[in-house]
């Protein structure tokens, strides 16, 4: 039985490793791959040069109040961090939805053979285990098989967990920004999980890649169009 890895347990308390499963542990293989190439995406401005001429005039002079954008309120932070999740399930989806079928369940040719459907299953177990943990108050999906996943089936469990998790997102900050078993808080949790998705992420499309099935160059832009994938969430502008 392959042995959980450091990138996946590295963040969850004692307490989660210890409650999980023969099936949990097998679903958190590595694959032993290179990163996947990220699609190129523009990163705005560099910041501007100081002046330092002036440093001891501006230091002097106290700091004009942020001008607020025209025409936009103040933004929601806690609705936002709950949109930040939808729009990274959002993605999940717009990748599943452009995958060729035949890469679902085709072992990669190197590593480890992990398939597409084995990551899959672990973004959603993971998923549950958290749920379990940190609000089994909160009705959650069951956990699935990877070896019985169909593509349409993980979409559709995709979907329920991550409506769960949104669910604990927003208890935990009603409930003064923290999450049960997690450390330092929400904001870090909601990191976490995106940050561990947007990972295996570049794992399927490595995978897809190297079975002659690679994703368009549009479709690798697209996973990182954040605004039009906000936009098919539904999240509120």
């Amino acid at each position: 039985m392959a042995k959980a890895t450091k990138s996946d347990t590295k963040a969850a308390p004692k307490k989660v490793r210890s409650a999980r499963s023969k099936q949990a542990r097998e679903t958190e293989d590595e694959l032993d791959l290179s990163p996947a190439d990220e699609a190129q995406a523009a990163l705005g401005d560099a910041a501007p040069s100081a002046n330092t001429g002036s440093s001891a005039t501006a230091s002097a002079t106290p700091a004009a109040p942020a001008r607020r954008a025209r025409g936009k309120g103040p933004v929601d932070l806690g609705s936002a961090l709950v949109d930040a999740l939808a729009t990274s399930e959002r993605i999940n989806q717009y990748l599943l939805e452009h995958l060729e079928p035949s890469a679902w369940d085709t072992p990669a040719p190197v590593g480890k053979g992990r398939t597409i459907r084995g990551i899959v299953a672990h973004l959603h177990n993971v998923r549950v285990l958290w749920l379990s943990v940190s609000a089994p108050e909160i009705p959650a999906p069951a956990k699935v098989q990877r070896e019985q996943l169909t593509l349409d089936d993980a979409k559709l469990a995709l979907r329920a967990s991550a409506e769960a998790l949104g669910e604990l997102v927003r208890r935990a900050l009603a409930g003064g920004g923290h999450v049960k078993d997690f450390k330092p808080d929400v904001v870090g949790f909601a990191s976490y999980v995106i940050a561990h998705e947007a990972h295996h992420r570049g794992q399927i499309c490595l995978i897809a890649r190297m079975l002659g099935q690679p994703l368009s160059q549009q479709v690798g832009f697209g996973l990182w169009e954040w605004r039009k994938r906000h936009a098919e969430s539904g999240s509120a502008d």
